[in-house]
């Protein structure tokens, strides 16, 4: 069987937070039918009883728009539900958004102007999108990012109840092995492979899987975990040097920054989350967009002044799920991750809705990019099964994936290369002269001690 894309050696995933395809990529796209997909159909709108419809509408270009939507919408899996599982569906986005403290919510039908993510506008325009691309379920980060380097959420091996929201797994918050599910990571090593994560905050989210975090050596050399970017640049081993002087492995994951904290003082976080630079607590200061924006346009400049490696490479950019933000599109049925009869709770047989998704190579076919409409669509688990079949992976980590189609087609080996955008890096407009710490510190210290002591519980 011929790799489903052609000459690649190397696969990047880029994976931001919580936005939906019509929030980010709406704004570029027709609407379309059979399939379903494309941008916001005209029209579109959310009903806010008793008043009148929330139309989908653009803010203009800037950082006031940017921070948008700010408080974070609600993203458990009753909230999901509340968004999607309406009388017809996708009409609960504004009622939803409508129950957060401050919130005006009108913000959540708020999709952006090409002025306000030029970086992902630019590559969009440029390369392959696809709007047949979905969240793996309606659930929150730690179980879609999971789908994507296990191909299930995981369950509770105790009750044999899958995981469904964040701080149902063990220890949660803390990132610290607690997982030992098969991931991509140990398929990779097993087939001779070589991979490393790249994160950008104080520690990865894909370090909650036993296999990562038993790689990352955190005193001495790094092991398979690096950060994006050294500051000061002592190793020589992050994700710039490696791609500079040809290093880069088999496969990479960036992990941007999720928070504000770190141990050098206050950092913008880049992950695109709408919501508060905080992890617990308040500090009222929104997550911005642009800072996105910055480091992804600071990958690709990487690559492309790497061009010998640039063509072997592809980096997907996506996000792990919709984060409340409102979508046209009604999510689908799929295969559940887990084998009939073995595990409880919910099933994981719907995809959770629309996330953008980019692909980038010079020779990939430019627009949007669909699987064959006799498949499922694509969501994070058609990563694995195209690694799968690209690097002849094994064991089978979920009937998901086996089910999953791959991005075969996505490569024209034979075309003449897409000519290489100037993308400058933007600005990152994150504004801390308003930040607000006098209750957040307790709150987190709090968490984090209640995390510690359970997970030192026997």
């Amino acid at each position: 069987m011929a790799p489903p894309l052609g000459n690649i050696e190397h696969v990047i995933l880029l994976m931001f937070e919580n936005r939906s395809f019509d929030n980010v990529l709406g704004a570029f796209y027709p609407a379309t039918t059979n399939p379903d997909g494309g941008g916001v159909p005209a029209g579109w709108s959310n009903p806010l009883p008793p008043g009148p419809a929330i139309a989908a509408w653009n803010g203009p270009a800037g950082s006031t728009t940017q921070n948008l939507p700010f408080p974070d919408p609600q993203e458990s899996y009753a909230d999901m539900s509340n968004q999607i599982n309406t009388s017809p569906p996708m009409q609960g986005f504004v009622t939803d958004y409508a129950t957060v403290s401050n919130a005006t919510p009108a913000d959540i039908m708020q999709y952006f102007v090409a002025q306000n993510v030029p970086v992902t506008h630019a590559l969009a325009s440029t390369y392959a999108v696809s709007d047949r691309y979905f969240a793996s379920g309606p659930v929150q980060t730690w179980p879609n990012r999971l789908f994507s380097l296990c191909g299930t959420p995981c369950f509770n091996p105790k009750t044999q109840t899958a995981y469904v929201n964040n701080p149902e797994y063990p220890d949660y918050p803390f990132m610290i092995g607690q997982l030992d599910q098969l991931s991509i990571f140990e398929q990779l090593d097993n087939a001779g492979h070589s991979w490393k994560v790249y994160f950008d905050d104080e520690a990865p989210v894909s370090a909650i899987i036993k296999y990562v975090d038993d790689h990352w050596d955190k005193i001495l050399d790094g092991g398979n975990v690096w950060p994006v970017q050294s500051d000061p640049d002592i190793f020589h081993h992050d994700f710039f040097d490696d791609v500079k002087n040809n290093r880069l492995p088999t496969f990479s994951l960036i992990e941007p920054r999720y928070q504000m904290l770190s141990a050098l003082g206050f950092k913008a976080p880049n992950s695109n989350h709408p919501g508060d630079s905080l992890p617990v607590g308040h500090s009222d200061i929104p997550i911005n967009v642009s800072c996105g924006e910055q480091l992804l346009a600071k990958v690709f400049q990487a690559l492309t002044a790497n061009p010998s490696l640039f063509e072997t490479t592809l980096l997907i950019v996506t996000y792990d799920e919709h984060g409340g933000l409102f979508d046209h599109v009604t999510p689908p049925s799929a295969t559940p991750p887990f084998a009939s009869g073995t595990v409880t709770g919910f099933n994981y047989d719907v995809y959770g809705v629309r996330v953008p998704a980019i692909f980038i190579n010079p020779f990939v076919t430019p627009g949007i990019f669909r699987p064959p409409q006799e498949t499922p669509p694509f969501d994070h688990t058609s990563l694995l099964a195209t690694l799968r079949d690209q690097f002849s992976l094994s064991p089978s980590l979920s009937p998901r994936v086996d089910a999953a189609p791959t991005f075969a087609g996505l490569i024209n080996t034979g075309a003449q290369p897409i000519p290489t955008p100037n993308i400058p890096v933007p600005t990152c407009n994150w504004d801390s002269s308003s930040l607000r710490l006098g209750h957040a510190h307790p709150v987190l210290q709090t968490a984090l001690y209640n995390a510690k002591r359970k997970a030192q519980q026997p």
